[in-house]
């Protein structure tokens, strides 16, 4: 299993690896990234390191773990029967791919490589990057995305920050960019927003790249600009989030009405008519769950222009209730 790893430069390292739980480590290695295009402005630096796993029969999986200066992790998993085919997959892959730059910002990507064949179109593709999840950081706050939710499922973004950098952004600080953006909703250490991407692959990974990169780039102009630039920039955005929004109870207000409004109108018993007036209800429910969402209870406030301090760290005693 290792004559592979070793042709190609890596050793196992003895001391980390557990043989009984069939799992083989290798020693690190420094690999060099080159950053900025080319010709390359700047190259980065990072520790590689593999983890061979077997866990069944002619099963194995390879991850490549990617370790920058700045301790960001980013990881490439590939399951096969042939480890010395996994190694030479995952070299296939450029280790930039992991650890791009966007928006100015250092993001560690973390993908799955699915192989065997593929047709798309005119062109077969043996292997193909999954994107499972990315992470960063931005003035204190952690920028994370996960797009593990399954076939079908949105992705989510999450804005998780530490009691000295928390803030209270306005819930379509996102949203503004568009509808597959949804709005912020609190968690117990900051924020989670869905992002509504293709359900299934080939198309999935590549527009959750691009609405990751859309996302980090409005973060960074927005966070670092006056909070009141905000509102001034994307007023008409966030006229059209609250329309969107109040959508969501005014279907809820005219479904629940539409029952009775056709019972009052004397349809008969056994009609089409009377069988709909029960069943709006159930089929709202059921689009309102197939759109992975909770429409909202109450008639939004009206977007207003942000206070001065809207990006300072709140009080210690507001973060616990956000």
């Amino acid at each position: 299993m290792v004559e592979p790893f070793t042709r190609r430069g890596r050793h196992v390292d003895l001391a980390a690896s557990d043989r009984l739980t069939r799992r083989l480590l290798f020693k690190p290695t420094l690999r060099t990234l080159a950053q900025g295009g080319s010709p390359p402005i700047a190259t980065l630096g990072v520790k590689e390191t593999l983890k061979l796993e077997a866990p069944g029969s002619r099963h194995f999986r390879l991850t490549r773990i990617l370790t920058d200066e700045a301790g960001r992790v980013a990881m490439l998993r590939v399951d096969g029967p042939e480890p010395g085919k996994l190694i030479e997959q995952v070299d296939a892959v450029d280790p930039a791919r992991q650890l791009p730059t966007l928006a100015g910002l250092r993001v560690a990507r973390s993908y799955r490589l699915e192989t065997g064949l593929e047709r798309t179109g005119k062109t077969v593709s043996a292997t193909r990057l999954v994107l499972l999840n990315a992470a960063t950081e931005l003035a204190g706050i952690a920028v994370t995305l996960d797009a593990q939710g399954g076939h079908g499922m949105p992705a989510e973004v999450r804005l998780c920050m530490a009691p000295e950098h928390a803030i209270r952004p306005p819930e379509d600080l996102l949203a503004v960019l568009g509808w597959a953006w949804g709005p912020l909703r609190p968690t117990e250490n900051g924020w989670r927003a869905h992002l509504r991407v293709p359900g299934s692959e080939p198309a999935r990974t590549p527009d959750v790249e691009a609405k990751l990169a859309r996302t980090l780039e409005h973060l960074v102009g927005t966070l670092c600009a006056p909070p009141k630039r905000f509102h001034r920039v994307w007023q008409r955005e966030r006229q059209r989030v609250l329309l969107r929004r109040a959508l969501g109870l005014l279907a809820i207000g005219g479904s629940l009405a539409a029952g009775p409004a056709l019972l009052l109108i004397g349809a008969p018993a056994g009609s089409p008519l009377r069988l709909l007036s029960f069943g709006i209800p159930a089929l709202l429910i059921l689009v309102l769950l197939s759109r992975h969402e909770t429409p909202l209870m109450k008639p939004p406030a009206l977007p207003r222009p942000l206070p001065d301090d809207a990006w300072d760290p709140l009080p210690r005693d507001a973060v616990s209730s956000p």
